[in-house]
């Protein structure tokens, strides 16, 4: 199920959702797109934000899969990745605390903080100046249909075992049965 669709500039950039829309009864406020330098290289950051106080408000959209996608004019996939989500985010910040190195994901703290609960971040490997003319969605899926997707693109030859499992682990650890 898409959650919002955003047409991307190459530049950073907040959208609200429009009041009475379907994401915004949802509690979907907007997103937010930045560009981040990690481990050296540009990745796009993209931020939902829900407004977990309002009435209607889905709580199922603070934990569960969601996807952002980057989509070139032509209709071409240029990145998909999952987003965090605060039991995530916590796991992992225990971990790093406690020098281990099972976890993988991105831990972004403010003023040593970890970001609230209503914030969701995901890390797509493109640069934010690439993505003008691009579509972001973001898409609300399950477990399953996501695995699924990714036996899928084995099966066809998209992926390589080694991306196969990347991918699998990313999906058991963010959201473990």
């Amino acid at each position: 199920m898409e959650l919002l669709k955003v047409e991307l500039s190459g530049v950073a950039a907040q959208a609200e959702t429009a009041t009475g829309s379907d994401p915004y009864d949802l509690g979907v406020l907007g997103v937010a797109v930045h560009p981040k330098q990690i481990d050296g290289l540009e990745q796009t950051v993209v931020q939902m934000m829900f407004d977990d106080d309002r009435s209607g408000f889905d709580p199922s959209l603070i934990d569960c899969p969601l996807v952002a996608e980057v989509w070139s004019s032509a209709g071409d996939l240029v990145a998909r990745e999952l987003f965090d989500h605060d039991a995530f985010r916590r796991r992992l910040y225990a971990e790093r605390e406690a020098e281990g190195d099972e976890l993988h994901g991105v831990l972004v703290l403010s003023e040593g903080e970890l970001p609230p609960p209503y914030l969701r971040l995901a890390f797509l490997p493109v640069p934010l100046a690439d993505t003008a003319g691009h579509t972001l969605s973001v898409v609300r899926s399950a477990r399953t249909e996501l695995i699924d997707g990714i036996e899928a693109a084995f099966a066809e030859g998209s992926l390589t075992d080694r991306q196969r499992r990347h991918l699998i682990v990313a999906i058991e650890q963010r959201h473990p049965e």
